[in-house]
């Protein structure tokens, strides 16, 4: 099967070519895939500003064993396919299938990651509104025209319909993984 894959070739000045392949090694991620995500994130109009920074005290398992896997066309051209969607090579995307499956954890891609990011956004300013609530009413202030029953049930219903999604979504990528 023929391959529609182009080349681009990019000039880097030393010190930012150091920079890019160290931010890549962080990330456990070749400067190809990296590059190519941020391209369509680019395109897809999303920040490339990266939430997910990994702890500094976090030592990986570096260590690799190559191992060769031999797809039908049809298979290759479906995994290749669902890797692009993605945002990943498809060795990566293989890479996160056995990951999934061995341990039972959410591999997440971009839009799952973009997805949690504004989740923690939303919920970290819900805290800061009844932080600021709390402190009036400890001061002593009245409330009770801005802080009413039906307001908090609406607050209620948009954090239940909020976790409902978030859980969907983390149920969802656990079931992409799973090999059954």
């Amino acid at each position: 099967m023929k391959s529609n894959k182009a080349t681009l070739s990019v000039r880097l000045n030393g010190d930012l070519k150091q920079r890019w392949k160290a931010y890549c090694e962080q990330r456990d991620t070749n400067p190809s895939d990296a590059l190519r995500q941020v391209i369509l994130r680019l395109l897809n109009g999303v920040s490339t500003h990266d939430s997910t920074n990994a702890s500094a005290y976090e030592q990986p398992d570096t260590s690799r064993r190559r191992m060769e896997v031999r797809l039908t066309e049809t298979e290759y051209a479906r995994v290749e396919t669902l890797a692009l969607q993605q945002g990943m090579s498809a060795n990566r995307w293989v890479i996160h299938l056995i990951r999934a499956n061995l341990s039972g954890e959410p591999q997440f891609g971009m839009t799952e990651l973009r997805t949690l990011g504004e989740s923690n956004s939303r919920l970290l300013a819900i805290g800061r509104n009844l932080n600021q609530i709390a402190r009036h009413m400890n001061a002593g202030r009245a409330l009770e025209t801005v802080v009413t029953a039906e307001r908090i049930d609406t607050l209620t219903r948009h954090i239940k319909t909020h976790t409902a999604r978030v859980a969907d979504i983390m149920r969802a990528n656990i079931d992409r993984w799973r090999l059954e």
